[in-house]
């Protein structure tokens, strides 16, 4: 038989008609799967510490053997070696080779048989592991600040603001057995606390030292220690005679901005003790990048205190009066002044961030001592209160005009809100309920004149300040002011009507007159002994027809 050659074309041909056709598939293409890259080490400990000061309160137990406690009381500024164990919600974690020194000056400095400040290093000796992802620690005793929440608060708006402040938290201490109490734990400076704030953290970091000019012996922390090439370039810059020359030469060595900015939240804070004002209790550093040093604020645990500090003032320290000797100065800060106001001290609640970390803390104290805890009520609403007023006080310095308050179409004016306490009286102050009435309430165990205060801003008129107090086991002192629980005007006549002994609910009001502008508000009990109670619900301002 004779072969049949096909052409290839028709193989081929055959072959695509013999062949079965592949399966359609609607599914999408495989894509390999995406792995997150692992983070690093410095990352890790970021995040370790981040979760710390967001964290519960601690306790910290520090160890320290009779051969380095003699070493440590020795000479109690260089580190001796100790074990700390803390308490985590994951349970006790132990850290060996912890270095530990006493810290404060000299308000704050006390003795290992007292109630010392505390500075723990996790990597100055071989073998140490990191606490919670940092190398350093501040466990600051609070001699100077019995409410443990000052440099809290100032360190959370300086950060708002831009400004480099060591974030705090708190924790219970225990030294080789002694219960010391509550302490402030700090964040120190170091390359961690730089990695915030620079991308550079290489450079060159100066401690002021205690009391003390930048160009008196100022201590280099990090960088090349032979290196001083930076400081003297500041130190010339601030010292240069021409205005125009040294603005000039401020701009090419000093972060001018962010210097103004410190040195009005020094203003704002009241910190007397700081840079510009006692030449104390500052950090300053070079950043490599830019060249430019900034200022770091420091110790701040004195702050708020005195709510009428002035804003605007002039500054006797060489970095502060070369900026301020300049023309541009003065103007950009009290520009800054207000921005500050405007976009820091205003845009948060800080009274409720104050009373939130400090319920927190009191949370804590319960857990130790019911009695303290329930004292420690009294130390909320102080801070809490110094901050609320400093804020007003700003405003009024820089002459922001507060709005008017809206009474309603009957002409009252109800006030259940923006109350803050006064320890300055003594006595003791919490807000509590009564009865299920939310209530301000007023102690005095052995003598006082605590009171819950609050200002409005009133047309000229007359007007009176009404409520509802309700007392018990007051015993009254009688003076100028009027005696018991009571109602009246900051700097108005002497009360006339009051509650005291053991008394039900009953009616107290004060009728006073404004040419208008801030009427400042006083709920107040004057007493040898004995509590009241004012209902919030009840408390309101009656315009006189």
């Amino acid at each position: 038989m004779k072969k049949i050659h096909l052409p290839f074309f028709c193989l081929l041909l055959l072959t695509t008609i013999a062949l079965p056709a592949a399966p359609v598939s609607n599914a999408a293409p495989t894509v390999p799967p995406v792995t997150a890259p692992k983070p690093n080490k410095g990352e890790l400990n970021r995040r370790a510490a981040d979760a710390f000061f967001a964290g519960d309160i601690r306790r910290l137990k520090v160890e320290i053997t009779p051969e380095q406690l003699a070493r440590l009381k020795k000479d109690e500024r260089n580190y001796a070696e100790a074990a700390v164990t803390e308490s985590t919600p994951a349970g006790p974690k132990l850290y060996q080779k912890v270095a530990v020194k006493l810290k404060g000056s000299a308000g704050s400095f006390q003795s290992l048989d007292q109630k010392p400040g505390l500075t723990l290093s996790f990597d100055k000796f071989k073998g140490a592991d990191r606490f919670n992802g940092m190398k350093k620690i501040h466990l600051n005793n609070c001699a100077q600040d019995g409410t443990y929440l000052n440099e809290y608060t100032a360190g959370e708006m300086a950060r708002m603001a831009g400004i480099p402040a060591s974030r705090c938290s708190h924790a219970f201490v225990e030294v080789n057995g002694r219960d010391l109490g509550l302490y402030v734990v700090k964040e120190a400076f170091s390359q961690d606390f730089l990695g915030y704030f620079y991308n550079n953290t290489d450079g060159d970091l100066w401690d002021g030292g205690f009391v003390r000019e930048i160009d008196e012996n100022s201590e280099k922390d990090t960088g090349d220690p032979t290196d001083k090439a930076g400081i003297r370039e500041l130190i010339a810059a601030s010292q240069e005679g021409d205005n125009a020359k040294r603005w000039e030469r401020l701009g090419k060595i000093l972060d001018i901005e962010k210097f103004i900015t410190f040195a009005a939240l020094e203003n704002i804070f009241c910190h007397w003790d700081g840079y510009n004002f006692n030449r104390n209790n500052y950090r300053f550093y070079r950043d490599p990048d830019s060249g430019k040093f900034t200022f770091f604020l420091h110790g701040m645990d004195q702050t708020f205190a005195d709510e009428n500090f002035p804003v605007i003032r002039d500054w006797p320290t060489l970095v502060g009066g070369a900026v301020m000797r300049c023309p541009q100065g003065p103007e950009l800060y009290k520009a800054r002044v207000a921005s500050l106001y405007e976009n820091v001290l205003l845009k948060e609640d800080w009274g409720a961030r104050v009373k939130e970390k400090g319920k927190q803390v009191q949370a804590a104290i319960a857990t130790k001592d019911a009695r303290w805890a329930k004292d420690y009520e009294n130390a909320i609403n102080d801070a809490r209160g110094k901050v609320t007023r400093r804020i007003a006080a700003v405003g009024r310095q820089i002459g922001v005009t507060p709005k008017l308050a809206a009474f309603d179409l009957s002409g009252v004016l109800k006030l259940p809100k923006g109350w803050t306490f006064d320890a300055s009286g003594g006595g003791k102050g919490i807000e509590s309920k009564l009865e299920n009435r939310d209530c301000l309430h007023l102690a005095v165990p052995e003598g006082g004149i605590p009171s819950w205060r609050a200002v409005v801003r009133l047309d000229a008129g007359k007007y009176r300040f009404e409520g509802v107090a309700r007392t018990r086991g007051v015993v009254s002192a009688e003076d100028d002011k009027g005696k018991g629980g009571g109602l009246r005007v900051a700097g108005g006549v002497k009360r006339l009507n009051w509650v005291e002994g053991d008394s039900p609910w009953k009616p107290v009001s004060y009728e006073f007159e404004t040419p208008g502008g801030d009427v400042p508000l006083v709920a107040e009990l004057r007493a040898h002994k004995g509590e009241v109670w004012f209902a919030l619900d009840s408390l309101r301002i009656i315009k006189a027809k």
